[in-house]
C-alpha cells in the first residue's frame, strides 16, 4: 500500500529548531573515503496510475485526466549530520486546467549539523504546480496520496489561503536555522527565511518574503518547554506595484507532551502591521496565533491546527490576513486496508483599504487590485486496499469551495464548487535501506 513511509523525511524538511532537541554529536555515522559522510539510509518511492473526473470544471462542466505519478524519499541514519529528501510529480493527460498534458512537480530537500552544543539545519523546496495546492503531498487531488506525512499538506506554502483559478505557479522556499544549547534545559534560537511565489502565464500576483526570528527556549521538565521569540517579515511585490508590508511580532510559545502519543503546542502574541504606503495599507495591531494538536498511535494518525496571522496573499491580493483550521486524519485497517480524511477551512481579509480601488497614492497608477475577503474550504476522503506485496488500489473523493466578496471578482480568484473522484493503482515497494543495493 501507499501507507507514504516516504513523506517521514518530510517531517525533517519542515520542523523548526525551537521544538528540536540537538542529537548527541557522539554518535556520528560511518564514513567512506577520506572524511565523506556513508549514503546508508532509508529509501522509498511509489508510482501510481489514476483516472480523476472533476464536475464543475470551468464554471460548470466537467473534466478528467489520467494521471502517472510518483514520489521518492531519502532519509540518512546519521546523527551527527541528519540529511532528508522527498519528491512527488508526475503528469496529468486530459483537459482539465486547459491542457492536453500538465506536469506538477514538488521537491524539499533538508541538511542538518549537530557539532557540540550547536544544532544547524539547512532546507530548501520547491514546487511547480497548475493551481492552488489544496490536499494530499503532491498537492493535486484525486493522485492516491492523501494522508501521508506531515499531516498539513503543502497548501501551507505560500501558494496557499484563497485559491486561484487555474494559473501555474511556482514557489520556493529557502530557510535556515541555528540552534545554541547554552545549558542542558536552555537553548537560543534563530532562524531565516526567503520565499518566492511566481506566476509564469501572469495569473496572479508575483510576490517575495523574507523573514527573521529569535527566540530563547527552555524545557521546564520531560513534558514541559516554553519559549519566547520575535519575528520581523516582508512582503514585495511585482507586477509594477511598489508596495511593501511589514510584520512585527512577539509570541510565547507552549510545549506540551500530554501522552506518548498526543502532543500540544500554542503559540500567541501581538503582530505589527505597516506598509511602504499607509493609505493604502495603514498600520494596525492583530494577534497572531498558532495552535496545533498531533495524535500518533501504532496504526493512527492525527492532526489538528489553527493558524492566524498575516500572509502575502496567495497570488491574488497585496497582503492578506487569515484564520485557518485544518484537521487530518489517517488509520490502518489490518495490513490490507486504510483510511484518510482531511478538511481545510480558511477564512481571508486583504489587508488593502477599499479607497485603494479608486487610486494609488503614491504609485502613480490605478491600483488593480483589491482588498477583499473569502471563505475558503477544502478536503478530501482516500480508502485504499492492499492487493498484493507491493500493489494497491485506491479511491478518492475532493472537494474545493470558494466564495468571494465582490471586490474580488476581477481578480484571478476561483469561486464556486469543484468536486473530483479519482480511482488508480499503487506500486510500493517496501522502503529499503539503501546501503542494500
Amino acid at each position: 500500500m501507499k501507507i507514504c513511509l516516504a513523506v517521514l523525511a518530510f517531517a525533517a524538511v519542515t520542523a523548526t529548531a525551537a521544538s528540536a532537541q540537538a542529537a548527541p554529536a557522539g554518535s556520528m555515522s560511518p564514513t567512506v573515503g577520506p572524511g565523506l559522510p556513508a549514503i546508508d539510509g532509508l529509501f522509498h518511492y511509489a508510482l501510481s496510475g489514476a483516472e480523476q473526473v472533476e464536475t464543475g470544471y470551468s464554471g460548470s462542466g466537467t473534466g478528467y485526466s489520467t494521471s502517472l505519478s510518483g514520489d521518492a524519499s531519502y532519509s540518512s541514519k546519521s546523527e551527527a549530520r541528519p540529511f532528508s529528501m522527498v519528491y512527488a510529480g508526475g503528469v496529468l493527460l486530459g483537459n482539465q486546467y486547459g491542457r492536453s498534458a500538465t506536469t506538477f512537480q514538488n521537491f524539499a530537500v533538508s541538511q542538518g549539523l549537530v557539532t557540540g552544543n550547536w544544532l544547524f539545519d539547512v532546507s530548501d523546496s520547491v514546487s511547480y504546480l497548475p493551481e492552488s495546492p489544496t490536499t494530499g503531498l503532491s498537492g493535486i487531488p484525486g493522485l492516491g496520496d492523501l494522508g501521508s506525512q506531515p499531516l498539513q499538506g503543502p497548501s501551507t506554502g505560500p501558494a496557499g489561503g484563497i485559491l486561484t483559478n487555474n494559473s501555474t505557479s511556482i514557489s520556493n522556499g529557502l530557510t535556515g536555522s541555528v540552534e545554541r544549547r547554552l545549558t542542558s534545559l536552555t537553548s537560543i534560537s534563530g532562524n531565516g527565511s526567503w520565499t518566492i511565489l511566481r506566476f509564469p502565464d501572469q495569473g496572479g500576483l508575483d510576490n517575495t518574503q523574507y523573514l527573521g526570528e529569535v527566540g530563547l527556549n527552555h524545557r521546564i521538565d520531560a513534558r514541559d518547554t516554553v519559549s519566547g521569540n520575535v519575528s520581523y517579515s516582508t512582503f514585495s511585490y511585482g507586477s509594477g506595484i511598489n508596495l511593501t508590508v511589514q510584520t512585527r511580532g512577539i509570541n510565547g510559545v507552549f510545549q506540551r507532551v500530554l501522552s506518548r502519543t498526543l502532543n500540544v503546542t500554542v503559540s500567541a502574541g501581538p503582530q505589527w502591521i505597516s506598509s511602504s504606503n499607509s493609505a493604502l495599507i495603514p498600520s494596525r495591531v492583530t494577534v497572531a496565533t498558532d495552535a496545533s494538536l498531533v495524535y500518533s498511535k501504532q496504526f493512527t494518525n492525527a492532526g489538528f491546527s489553527y493558524v492566524r496571522g498575516v500572509n502575502g496573499g496567495s497570488g491574488v491580493q497585496p497582503g492578506a490576513l487569515s484564520d485557518t483550521f485544518t484537521g487530518s486524519v489517517a488509520r490502518s485497517y489490518g495490513r490490507d486496508w486504510m483510511a484518510s480524511l482531511t478538511a481545510d477551512y480558511t477564512r481571508t481579509s486583504g489587508l488593502l483599504q477599499p479607497s485603494a480601488l479608486v487610486a494609488a497614492p503614491g504609485l502613480g497608477l490605478a491600483l488593480p487590485y483589491a482588498g477583499g475577503s473569502g471563505n475558503t474550504a477544502y478536503g478530501g476522503v482516500q480508502v485504499s486496499r492492499r492487493l498484493g506485496n507491493s500493489f494497491s488500489g485506491f479511491a478518492s473523493y475532493n472537494l474545493q469551495h470558494q466564495s468571494i466578496d465582490s471586490s474580488l471578482a476581477s481578480q484571478n480568484a476561483f469561486s464556486g464548487l469543484i468536486q473530483t473522484f479519482g480511482i488508480g493503482i499503487t506500486y510500493s515497494p517496501r522502503s529499503t535501506r539503501l546501503g542494500q543495493f
